[in-house]
């Protein structure tokens, strides 16, 4: 258990196994995420115990808000502590699957947050490019969303394979020549060209990304 995988089933709403509580009593992070998210949850469940007082919405919005910027201002310290800027690792080789990892550790969990799309909707929308039936044949689809990303829209979705978890940003209108990798804070990444645009592959074993970048690759 790490980091990553306890925000992402912390925020999907699965409850706190066992594994993910012995993981938050010995990381800091994770135990001002765990705080913030009761604290929210606490607020949203009062509102609906009791008739709606005046600027309630504004304040349980104004608390998401300021859940997301220290969520964000966390993996900010992260990449300082090691002494590596966003900037300067954006500026390396592999760009786009940088930024993958940039999105991962800075955006997923605001886009599990906002909710996940139809998955009606997400089979048209994806239907060229990588079909949600080629999607899962390799694991269960467990988010799946639009979100802004390298100047375009891509669609983040998290993977559920049998080694774990895994995360896909699938760029239909982004065609790539040739794939890229990248490895930063423990992530790994594979960006991989599909017949209709490209997809980045994220996640914490080198082996499980590869496999599953090769298994969607054009």
């Amino acid at each position: 258990m790490n980091c990553l995988d306890y925000r992402r089933a912390l925020l999907a709403g699965e409850g706190e196994s066992a594994e993910m509580k012995v993981h938050r009593l010995q990381c800091a992070a994770c135990i001002e995420v765990w705080r913030e998210h009761a604290d929210f949850e606490a607020a949203l469940r009062q509102g609906l115990e009791v008739p709606v007082p005046p600027g309630f919405e504004a304040a349980v919005a104004s608390s998401l808000v300021q859940r997301r910027r220290r969520f964000l201002a966390a993996a900010a310290v992260s990449v300082l502590a090691i002494g590596v800027g966003t900037y300067a690792w954006l500026g390396r080789e592999d760009p786009l699957a940088l930024a993958s990892i940039d999105f991962v550790m800075k955006e997923e969990a605001k886009s599990i947050m906002m909710g996940a799309m139809p998955r009606d909707d997400a089979a048209i929308v994806l239907a060229d490019s990588l079909p949600l039936e080629r999607i899962e044949g390799i694991g269960r689809i467990a988010h799946i969303r639009p979100c802004p990303f390298n100047g375009a829209t891509a669609y983040h979705v998290v993977l559920a394979v049998p080694q774990g978890k895994v995360t896909l940003l699938v760029m239909p209108g982004f065609a790539l020549k040739s794939g890229q990798h990248a490895a930063h804070e423990g992530l790994h990444a594979v960006v991989t060209p599909l017949v209709k645009g490209s997809v980045g592959v994220v996640g914490s074993d080198a082996g499980v990304v590869n496999s599953v970048a090769g298994a969607l690759g054009a």
